[in-house]
């Protein structure tokens, strides 16, 4: 979340290509619930002979047109959220290369290149997979385990709602413990692609002394 937080300047630059995006994906969140609830009504109508074949074509044909506009959403909000994260890494990159134009040459003594080079990478990258897929998967995640939750609460049984969340709370201490190990592996990670950076552009810079030895 601190990344989000850190994020916020840009998320309130471009408020309006996520609030599309986040509008577009509670839209879809709410038809891809439709379809099953028309295959139960269609299962009960055939079983108990109470509906006739229009109505049965009628329905399929609505859960046709919900998938066709499902569909033409998603490209929709695929254009306008990653759009906008995409021009982020741009930003990025290019602040980030003004920066380096600016320093003294004291600068580049004290900082490994292979280092700068990840950070203009694989860091920059990252930083646009959170604004990007991250932004996806929290709104997504939310808002359809809150409508999942309020329909099976309301049309099935509430007591059986509560009974299938019991086991959220061991799900978030098991998400929360890995979740830190995945953070320091991925530090690691990262400065490992570093490390290699950074030999790999003393090798190419050095190749005609290592000829030379």
């Amino acid at each position: 979340m601190r990344l989000f937080s850190q994020l916020s300047w840009y998320f309130i630059r471009e408020w309006r290509r996520y609030l599309g995006a986040i509008t577009l994906l509670i839209v879809i969140a709410i038809l891809q619930l439709l379809p099953p609830h028309l295959v139960g009504v269609i299962v009960d109508g055939v079983t108990h002979h109470t509906m006739s074949g229009r109505t049965i074509m009628m329905w399929i044909g609505v859960m046709l047109v919900t998938a066709v506009a499902t569909y033409l959403l998603r490209y929709v909000w695929r254009v306008l959220l990653f759009g906008a994260s995409y021009q982020l890494a741009v930003e990025l990159r290019e602040d980030f290369y003004r920066q380096l134009s600016r320093q003294h040459p004291a600068f580049y003594l004290r900082h490994r290149t292979g280092d700068l080079i990840a950070r203009a990478t694989n860091d920059v990258d990252r930083v646009v997979f959170a604004a990007g897929e991250g932004v996806l998967t929290l709104v997504d995640s939310l808002v359809m385990g809150c409508v999942v939750l309020l329909v099976m609460s309301l049309q099935i049984s509430w007591q059986l709602t509560l009974l299938s969340l019991v086991p959220m709370p061991i799900m978030a201490l098991f998400i929360h413990r890995y979740g830190n190990q995945l953070h320091d592996r991925f530090k690691l990670a990262q400065a490992a692609f570093s490390s290699l950076n950074d030999q790999t552009q003393e090798s190419l810079t050095s190749i005609r002394m290592i000829k030379a030895f």
